[in-house]
């Protein structure tokens, strides 16, 4: 049979401490098994800059489409033009050919 003074003198004396293993222990819950670990607000960190981008790309997009349309509504040539290109509108006595690289 093992002495426990034996085993008891390999185990450091800072890991007896009943205060230093209750600490570890908090510690390993936090970061691994809480609902609201470590590790699941580092992704969820990583998750809100990833939408902040999007989000900034989105605003982007939205101004040069609010600045088209202001160009649109002030100008009939423009317009004409805009439509031709994108929708492929023409008038009654045209003939629209379309080149698919």
């Amino acid at each position: 049979m093992v002495n426990r003074a034996k085993i008891k003198s390999k185990i450091p004396p800072w890991l007896r401490n009943k205060y230093v293993l209750t600490l570890l222990f908090f510690v390993v819950w936090i970061t691994i098994f809480d609902k609201n670990s470590v590790i699941d607000w580092v992704q969820n960190k990583m998750q809100l800059s990833s939408i902040k981008a999007e989000q900034r790309k989105y605003r982007e997009q939205l101004n040069t489409t609010l600045k088209t349309i202001e160009q649109l509504k002030n100008n009939n040539d423009s317009l004409e033009k805009f439509a031709r290109e994108k929708y492929g509108f023409h008038k009654d006595d045209e003939d629209v050919f379309v080149v698919v690289e």
